[in-house]
């Protein structure tokens, strides 16, 4: 966005903290998008503009709680039954404002997931999928972002594994706890999305590490 502040996503479903800024940003959009309406010439024209308008500031106010895909945006104006004339128009005046930006989203979205809930890559793009996100923009971003995941999978399995599972793992002679603590580390991966042979291999190496010094 030219010399405003990028919007920052908060937590999914959680809004931005803030925000005043965040909604003052958000009222000059608006206004520029009300500036740029065409006058209406006829009753239907006007009913037309006043149909856009209403989208629109209903778009404002899902981006008031954290930037939205242009895919949401749409998506979230179809659940309402909006005439695709107007959504057509409404998208339109989104995109003239500046406040569509598939790339920085789908950016954005990925840092912030990777800190947050040390999702795995596989994760994070069926999460961008379903925010209607374009296969070719996910992939970009993936590509785009710092970090090795096998890196982030280790970094996760030893944040799992605490003084007390050390000390089990060292005194222990029959295998359980380490059991124990392997199927539990696999179950963590799968919900965060690793593939099953690198947590496989990750929890290995990591509970044979831990075993050896409490």
């Amino acid at each position: 966005m030219n010399s405003s502040q990028p919007l920052r996503p908060g937590p999914d479903d959680q809004q931005v903290g803030g925000t005043g800024a965040v909604r003052d940003r958000l009222a000059r959009r608006t206004q520029q998008i009300l500036d740029r309406s065409p006058a209406a010439a006829d009753p239907a024209a006007a009913e037309h503009e006043k149909m856009v308008v209403r989208e629109c500031r209903y778009l404002m106010r899902l981006l008031s709680t954290r930037r939205r895909s242009a895919g949401e945006m749409r998506d979230r104006l179809v659940q309402r039954e909006v005439p695709g004339a107007i959504i057509h128009e409404a998208m339109a005046r989104m995109g003239r404002a500046e406040l569509i930006d598939d790339e920085a989203f789908a950016r954005e979205w990925i840092q912030q997931r990777r800190e947050l809930r040390a999702l795995s890559d596989l994760a994070l793009r069926r999460e961008l999928e379903k925010r209607s996100v374009d296969t070719a923009v996910i992939d970009a971003a993936l590509a785009g972002t710092e970090g090795d995941e096998e890196q982030r999978c280790r970094a996760l399995v030893r944040s799992r594994i605490d003084r007390t599972d050390r000390a089990l793992l060292c005194e222990e002679r029959d295998g359980s706890h380490r059991r124990r603590l392997a199927r539990r580390l696999d179950a963590l991966l799968t919900r965060k999305g690793y593939p099953g042979d690198l947590a496989v291999r990750i929890i290995s190496a990591e509970l044979r590490e831990a075993g050896t010094r409490p």
